[in-house]
């Protein structure tokens, strides 16, 4: 008997010995990497058959990546971890700007003269909605379109006593064209200006009942080549005083031209673009602006972007964090402070008077 308990107790005892061992082994496997948390992101964007909705959906595409994926493959586009990216689309760059101001969308592909006027027309006492860039996507280009022939506008004083088609009341067109008609010195009272829609102003165009279209962004690429074909042709605006106080008026345009053979027949042309820009709205964190600017910063995914977004071309990686109309947000900021690249920030013209822009530290 004695013999017998004595068995049991060892066995008992050695039960305990292996149930506290496995215990200890349990405790020594590390617990698996908690998933990092969904982050659903909207990247608001132009028309549909605009520039701006291309970029927006090419972003969403690249960056998004949903959790549960296996590792990135290292040769390969990859976005960031638990994001998912959805574009949305809006007919005018004032409901985009509007949309982002109020947080209604996180992010949007924003023509830089629109975040300009929000930043820098502020009224007095009231400060802007915090509003910040993250990067310079592509730059935007101005079309003067005008009519062909012996009878052809040539310059910007022969549109006094013409008709004038530009973009809806409180556009980006309609500002840019009366600050030329400022810079160029000609009275706006001279000149009729159609105050229209996009696809208006284009039929404008084709009815004769406008002689001159001004017309911004790619989104009239193929609209200008319709016309070209029809007989019109596109004014330049050479280097001259008139264009540089232009420039100075409207800092976040930059002088641009169109190449020779863009259009067939049609030579090299002077003219203006401005920067297209991602920008963020009040709410986005941080950390998550720096991940994602690095994220497309990256050589693949820059790749699988150019691809999406083709004809429109992405600016040289150099300057893609200058001529802002809006300071950075910060965590793109601290990426592009990291890979030694150029920062600058307009100023406003009613503070600064001049083409130079601030240095943002």
């Amino acid at each position: 008997m004695t013999g017998q308990r004595a068995k049991r107790t060892f066995g008992a005892y050695a039960a305990l010995a292996a149930a506290v061992q496995g215990a200890a082994m349990l405790a020594a496997i590390p617990a698996p990497a908690a998933e990092p948390p969904t982050v659903q992101l909207s990247i608001g964007g132009g028309a549909v058959d605009s520039g701006a909705y291309r970029w927006s959906s090419a972003l969403a595409e690249t960056l998004s990546r949903p959790p549960g994926l296996p590792e990135c493959d290292p040769s390969a586009p990859c976005g960031v971890t638990g994001v998912i990216a959805g574009a949305q689309t809006y007919d005018t760059p004032q409901a985009l700007v509007g949309a982002l101001s109020e947080g209604k969308i996180a992010t949007a592909v924003v023509p830089a003269l629109s975040l300009f006027r929000l930043r820098c027309d502020a009224p007095k006492g009231q400060a802007a909605p915090a509003i910040s860039a993250l990067k310079v996507l592509y730059r935007q280009p101005l079309y003067l379109v005008v009519r062909g022939g012996t009878t052809a506008i040539a310059k910007p004083s022969d549109w006094v006593k013409k008709t004038v088609t530009v973009g809806i009341a409180g556009s980006d067109s309609e500002v840019l064209t009366l600050a030329l008609l400022d810079a160029y010195r000609i009275p706006r009272a001279k000149v009729k200006l159609l105050r229209l829609p996009p696809a208006a102003s284009v039929d404008a165009m084709r009815k004769a009942t406008a002689n001159v279209g001004v017309f911004l962004g790619h989104v009239f690429d193929t609209q200008v080549g319709e016309l070209i074909g029809k007989g019109f042709t596109l004014m330049s605006l050479p280097d001259t005083p008139e264009r540089a106080r232009l420039l100075q008026s409207l800092p976040v345009f930059e002088a641009s031209a169109i190449p020779p053979g863009a259009y067939p027949g049609l030579p090299a042309i002077s003219n203006l673009a401005q920067p297209v820009v991602w920008a963020a709205g009040p709410n986005l964190d941080a950390a998550l602006a720096g991940k994602l600017v690095t994220a497309m910063s990256e050589p693949h995914n820059q790749s699988r972007i150019a691809e999406l977004v083709d004809p429109v071309k992405a600016v040289p990686e150099g300057v893609a964090f200058s001529h802002l109309p809006v300071p950075l947000s910060e965590g793109a900021r601290r990426f592009a402070l990291s890979e030694h690249m150029p920062i600058e920030v307009m100023n406003c013209p009613a503070a600064a008077g001049q083409l130079a822009g601030d240095k943002q530290p």
